[in-house]
């Protein structure tokens, strides 16, 4: 990795770190989460990251153009906050399975030296449509994985917070936490908002893993400012069900939730 640091930050100078994570992935639920987050708490921006195993692309915006990096933001807790945070995206995840494996060792290995003790990924469960478009007007549900059976308690004691049975979570996302609590002792934990895989920017899925997390990590936070792009979701997935109910599902739904690509 080759590292940018803007701010040099000292284990003694944060308030009980907790890291969260949301990298691209299923409807780019989890980076969604992250860039939230770090806009609507005003977090400071500490450093970038980047990864020779991410895509061999070129980001261009406005003419202007950049490597694919990652970012790590500081949120500086209130008074009666119990956590700081360390808020982690990136443009992509890596390609390669050697390269998640370095990447989550090095994201671990920067939070162990802030003092973090717990870390958090935000990613997506990619629902099938049946079992999706039954639960549907009610918020999409939260499905969790847990380095112990002490954290997986902590986060599933609200209503919609489901404890993963079995399957496999694919990518950094999944690997992160898990990596963190094997390697460096932390606790690890991945929630995966509830989706469908027609939907590309899912922030009603975001909205509702941002609402359980600030309850769970005690801090004051309000997600309205993507209550517009929330509705349109709403009204796409309304659009979805009429489309599905005329045409019929897109593909046979023969897979098992363990199969299918989740993260």
């Amino acid at each position: 990795m080759y590292t940018r640091r803007f701010i040099d930050l000292e284990e003694s100078s944060l308030k009980a770190p907790i890291g969260i994570v949301g990298l691209p992935g299923i409807a780019n639920v989890g980076k969604i989460a992250i860039e939230t987050l770090t806009h609507v708490l005003d977090a400071t921006h500490v450093a970038d990251f980047f990864s020779n195993d991410f895509p061999p692309r070129v980001i261009v915006q406005k003419g202007i153009s950049r490597c694919p990096k990652s970012t790590i933001h500081l949120y500086k807790s209130a008074p009666d906050e119990p956590h700081d945070l360390l808020l982690l995206t990136a443009d992509f995840q890596p390609a390669t399975g050697t390269g998640v494996f370095e990447y989550a060792d090095y994201v671990a290995s920067e939070f162990a030296k802030f003092g973090v003790k717990e870390l958090f990924a935000l990613a997506a469960y990619e629902q099938g449509y049946n079992e999706y478009f039954k639960q549907f007007p009610l918020p999409p549900r939260i499905y969790i994985s847990a380095s112990s059976e002490e954290l997986l308690q902590k986060t599933t004691q609200s209503d919609g917070m489901i404890a993963t049975e079995e399957g496999v979570v694919i990518g950094a996302n999944g690997i992160i936490p898990a990596w963190a609590a094997s390697v460096y002792s932390m606790e690890g934990a991945c929630l995966l908002g509830e989706t469908i895989g027609v939907i590309k920017a899912d922030y009603r899925a975001a909205r509702m893993l941002l609402q359980k997390l600030a309850n769970f990590v005690g801090i004051k936070a309000h997600f309205d400012v993507i209550d517009a792009e929330v509705d349109k979701v709403v009204e796409f997935i309304k659009w979805a069900m009429e489309e599905i109910a005329q045409k019929g599902l897109p593909t046979e739904e023969t897979e098992s939730p363990s199969d299918r690509y989740i993260g």
